[in-house]
């Protein structure tokens, strides 16, 4: 709420004077507040007298727009509204212009869900906007409010706009030189949502609205209370901005602060965070001292007792940092293409910021001595002269080949360790300046400079939890072939959970995708170093097995082995000329894939095509076929998600299943709902396979049927840490469960023709037949007595005189 009033007095000096530059002193006594801050309290005063259902809220708002503007007559109103709120009989008036979002953010405040934040917005502004346009960018403005304020990242937001109100498919750099005043709603409300989503803090995203020019404090006003919503706002700009206000606009703002608590930024060593104020806490005073002078304590009182930021928060954090490196390529780079740049320089910056930490060390451990600082034993990798983070910030021009030198130059000097990592990027990606400038890449080097990433900073497990968050989100964006090298984590740690693997036994995964598999079975085993030299996979794509090593390495594992190649035709990992088996074998291969090479499979050197090959226009079973190859022969177990049709398809399919039944390796099968992968409708199950089946599991297989138990959500349906317990217990119970588990032995699945698909097997509660005859007369009976009900009541109404017989 405060927020959209620091952006209007922030913008008030700027409104016939626009500053195109985002360098400029932000409160001055030239400051003042205007029309869009005495509108938005007197709305914010509207929602507080208004029924708990807002059913007259309409009322209110006409009401107190009228009674609080009339005491403040020359605040720079337009026109027609002016003459609206003087009218005696104020009527709406067709209006688009940005009124209708600058004074709104009351709204996304008090709002309890988004359907909610629609309807305020409808109600507080169809009063006098009810043009289409004017009611479009209020609830756009409402609805990014409301969402920052529940905790959705810059890009979810975005999103909602870009494909629900406005096309954001501009940036600031590209329209500052030539954005010029305007009074619309839809020239106005983009570019503010804009200078919001370019921004990297409130104070930054004031700044970006004013730079801009314009319509400078309605600008500012739109982006300030979404900002405070996301990010709050600093304690010293919120001492400062009060004192614009008089008494009884700081007393509207008390009272809806006290109901509806105002967002705090909090300062935590290189991050700032944000920080509601406790609902608990309200603000008192009798006088304009006593209240600011109360708030600010408020504001005081609740950053200082505000809970460290758990792990999990911190991670999202630096997310939403990382990811604001993506608002500056956003333009000439596809959203698809974001990883390609982010991904590697973030690593880039790990390394060098963890050099960095350790020739301090160093240092102080030598008592300054630089030699024995700079030699490679007192670092985790080597970085030659010039190839530093630093080396790459000083330069100006040619930036994006200072990028690429360095990066290579750091391959170089660590074959063991990183050969591949950064050269499996185009360089082309950095280098065409008709994509990405030396500016535009400076902004990028700098943006990643405001935050260090050294283990000091950022322990491996917050920093790999960041990047895996950035990876699922680059999948979020790029659904069409996200599932290629994303498997959501929730399925993951099912599979691991059915694996159970040791510490000490070894993990392979053969279509690793971003090594989230890999990740996940280290931390299941607790992170033992008994896992070093344990964990492997192989991964086709070239930039996916690089992004998958430096998952890995910001997940602080060591010493695994990540190798790119094509598994099915050529698979890596060998042993005196054989395939190399495992205790753990799991992966999330790619759904039906196409010319995989099956005429190599056919007569495979590795004995792999165990019961038959598959035909070239599916690999599903010459996956399945590859991992079971691959199980030690005594301990070995395998966990693979595969699409429902590997239950029950026929032909060579029907005929290998037929086998690897028959050969009693099947555990369980999971089938998973519908909606919980990227990229593909068909629905999937989760295949567990065992060599050391218990003596009372032989001859057996659990078929559970998991097609209900998700939790569904606005854009997936996604299994919960709940529903992934629940999967799991029915398999550890290894017990039949009225329509969600069934137990079979290899003899039921023999006499139903060796299909597996799990819902011919599990028992249904038997439906009660109703005989018509009883249908009939229970109709009746109760047509009856809704009658007899009737003419009692009509029997009432007229003794008691409400209504008279004909």
């Amino acid at each position: 709420m405060l927020g959209a009033i620091v952006g209007d007095i922030v913008g008030s000096r700027f409104e016939w004077d626009n500053h195109r530059s985002k360098e400029f002193d932000l409160l001055t006594y030239k400051c003042f507040f205007t029309d869009d801050s005495v509108m938005s309290l007197a709305l914010a005063q509207a929602i507080l007298e208004s029924k708990p259902d807002y059913s007259d809220l309409a009322e209110k708002s006409v009401e107190c727009m009228q009674r609080i503007g009339r005491k403040y007559p020359d605040c720079g109103y337009g026109g027609r509204f002016y003459g609206w709120m003087f009218s005696d009989e104020p009527k709406p008036y067709n209006s688009f212009g940005n009124g209708a979002a600058m004074r709104v953010s009351a709204a996304g405040f008090a709002a309890g869900s988004m359907d909610e934040a629609k309807m305020l917005a409808e109600r507080i502004t169809a009063v006098t906007h009810n043009h289409p346009e004017g009611l479009k960018g209020a609830e756009a403005t409402v609805g990014a409010l409301y969402m920052a304020r529940s905790g959705s990242s810059i890009l979810e937001i975005r999103d909602v706009i870009d494909k629900n109100y406005y096309p954001m498919n501009f940036t600031l750099d590209g329209i500052r030189d030539t954005y010029q005043f305007n009074e619309t709603c839809q020239d106005t409300v983009p570019q503010a949502l804009m200078a919001f989503f370019e921004s990297t803090g409130f104070e930054d995203a004031i700044r970006n609205a004013i730079s801009i020019g314009g319509d400078s404090d309605t600008v500012a006003a739109i982006t300030g209370g979404i900002a405070e919503a996301y990010y709050g706002i600093p304690s010293d700009i919120r001492k400062h901005v009060l004192t614009f206000l008089d008494e009884e606009l700081l007393r509207i703002l008390m009272n809806f602060e006290n109901k509806y608590p105002p967002v705090m930024e909090k300062n935590m060593g290189n991050m700032r965070v944000p920080v509601k104020r406790s609902s608990k806490r309200k603000v008192n005073g009798e006088n304009r001292a006593e209240i600011m002078q109360a708030s600010l304590v408020a504001a005081e009182e609740d950053v200082k007792e505000a809970a460290p930021v758990p792990e999990e928060t911190t991670s999202e954090q630096l997310f939403n940092h990382l990811f604001g490196a993506c608002n500056i390529l956003r333009g000439p780079i596809n959203q698809d293409e974001f990883k390609s740049y982010v991904i590697p320089i973030l690593f880039f910056k790990r390394i060098s910021d963890v050099y960095d930490e350790e020739y301090q060390d160093a240092l102080e451990e030598s008592g300054g001595d630089e030699e024995y600082a700079s030699a490679e034993d007192m670092h985790s990798f080597d970085i030659p002269e010039g190839c530093h983070w630093d080396d790459v910030r000083n330069v100006s021009e040619n930036v994006g080949r200072a990028i690429v030198n360095a990066m290579s130059g750091i391959e170089r000097a660590n074959p063991l360790t990183l050969s591949g990592v950064f050269s499996s990027f185009d360089d082309g990606t950095w280098t065409n300046k008709n994509k990405l400038t030396d500016e535009r890449l400076k902004d990028l080097v700098e943006h990643m400079s405001k935050v260090k990433v050294g283990n000091k900073n950022y322990t491996a497990d917050i920093m790999g939890d960041s990047y895996e968050y950035l990876i699922k989100k680059f999948a979020d964006m790029s659904k069409k072939n996200a599932g290629e090298f994303y498997t959501p984590r929730s399925i993951v740690k099912l599979m691991v959970r059915l694996l159970d693997p040791r510490p000490g036994e070894s993990v392979y995964d053969p279509a690793c995708g971003t090594g989230g598999m890999c990740i996940e079975s280290i931390h299941h085993m607790k992170n033992s170093k008994l896992t070093y030299g344990k964990i492997y996979g192989q991964e086709n794509n070239l930039s996916t097995s690089a992004i998958a090593r430096m998952n890995l390495y910001l997940h602080g594992a060591k010493d695994v082995q990540i190798r790119q190649g094509d598994t099915l035709r050529k698979p890596l990992f060998l042993e005196g000329g054989k395939l190399k088996t495992f205790d753990c074998v799991l992966a999330n291969p790619p759904f039906g894939m196409s010319k995989w090479g099956a005429d190599v499979f056919d007569s495979d050197q590795y004995g792999r095509n165990i019961w038959g090959c598959p035909t070239d226009a599916n690999a599903d079973f010459a996956w399945l076929q590859h991992m079971i190859k691959s199980m030690d022969k005594d301990n070995g177990r395998c966990a693979v998600v595969l699409p429902q049709g590997v239950l029950f398809h026929g032909g060579k399919e029907g005929s290998i299943r037929k086998e690897i039944i028959k050969a009693d390796l099947l555990e369980a099968i999971i089938t998973l709902a519908s909606g919980v992968f990227y990229s593909t409708g068909v629905s999937a199950c989760i295949l567990f396979l065992t060599k050391k089946k218990e003596h009372k599991h032989k001859g057996r297989i659990c078929l559970i049927d998991g097609s209900e138990v998700y939790t569904p959500m606005r854009a997936q349906n996604i299994l919960s840490d709940e529903n992934v317990d629940t999967l799991y217990q029915f398999y550890a119970d290894y017990e039949d469960v009225m329509e969600r588990c069934k137990v079979v032995t290899i003899a039921d699945v023999e006499q139903g023709g060796f299909d597996l698909n799990v819902k011919r097997y599990i028992e249904k509660k038997p439906q009660k037949v109703v005989p018509p005859e009883v249908v009939r007369r229970t109709y009746f009976e109760t047509l009856e007595k809704v009658r007899s009900a009737e003419e009692k009541m009509q029997r009432l109404l007229m003794k008691g005189g409400y209504v008279h017989g004909e």
